[in-house]
């Protein structure tokens, strides 16, 4: 079975067990809007993209990766921080899976993007 490897999209592993493969993407932006919220929501859909590109239309889980700028005060990430969770969350949910982990680091860019893997049959995505 092919491989999607390095500098593509997404990765498609073949799995030992069933016959089944895993396909995985990974994907953040930096900022594009100034709402919080939004910009959550964009990174997500973004994230969740590669997988419909493939023809594959149910993600099993994400992944949040959040980058908060040690540039903002407490006080702005108060109040950025959780908005950009929530837009992420919120999106992932209308898209039919649920964000179950992830990474957060304190770093000089705020970055958000996410993790979407789904276990499928091989006649489920399109290579």
């Amino acid at each position: 079975m092919p491989r999607i490897g390095i500098g593509m999209d997404s990765c498609v592993i073949p799995l030992r067990h069933g016959g089944l493969s895993l396909v995985q993407t990974t994907d953040f932006f930096y900022p594009l809007v100034d709402d919080p919220y939004m910009m959550g929501r964009i990174a997500c859909a973004n994230v969740l993209s590669d997988l419909y590109a493939m023809g594959i239309t149910e993600c099993d889980n994400m992944l949040m990766l959040l980058s908060v700028s040690q540039r903002m005060t407490e006080k702005e990430r108060d109040k950025v921080v959780p908005l950009m969770i929530r837009g992420f969350k919120d999106a992932a949910e209308e898209g039919g899976t649920s964000v179950t982990g992830g990474q957060t680091v304190v770093n000089p860019w705020i970055i958000i993007g996410g993790v979407a893997t789904v276990v499928c049959q091989p006649n489920e995505f399109i290579m």
